[in-house]
């Protein structure tokens, strides 16, 4: 087996491990059906905010049409509003409301228990090393 096809399984197969226990610890905390790639948007915004729909678009790597459906949900579940843009008249900005700021700090608790609990086996030094080799890909 390749040193890249290991890279490639060994990464995949911890994604899936931290998805599938994200996935079940969200079902108790997503009580407004904002879903996975809600969330997702939802942390971009989080370090955006204020941002256009195009900058989240660009972040995400979606397409416009298919941001644009998932803002207009949360902004109907009150977790993300807009205002214009001082600057320029034609773009909304986009940023979380309180009610999205609180589901964002619950997601991050979740989120990092998840990653803790996978990455118990390894040293603080060695955890130091996975996210700075991360961060360089």
């Amino acid at each position: 087996m390749s040193q890249s096809y290991r890279i490639a399984h060994a990464l995949d197969r911890v994604v899936r491990r931290i998805d599938a226990q994200m996935h079940g610890r969200m079902r108790e905390v997503d009580t407004a059906r904002i879903g996975q790639l809600g969330g997702l948007a939802l942390l971009h915004l989080d370090e955006m905010q204020p941002c256009s729909i195009h900058a989240l678009c660009d972040r995400m790597g979606r397409d416009n049409s298919q941001m644009t459906r998932v803002i207009r949900g949360l902004e109907t579940k009150g977790v993300v509003a807009r205002s214009g843009d001082p600057s320029d008249g034609r773009v909304s900005l986009l940023h979380l409301t309180p009610m999205g700021k609180s589901f964002i700090e619950e997601m991050k608790t979740q989120l990092s228990e998840v990653v803790n609990e996978a990455t118990a086996t390894l040293t603080g030094c060695e955890r130091e090393v996975l996210l700075r080799l991360l961060e360089k890909l």
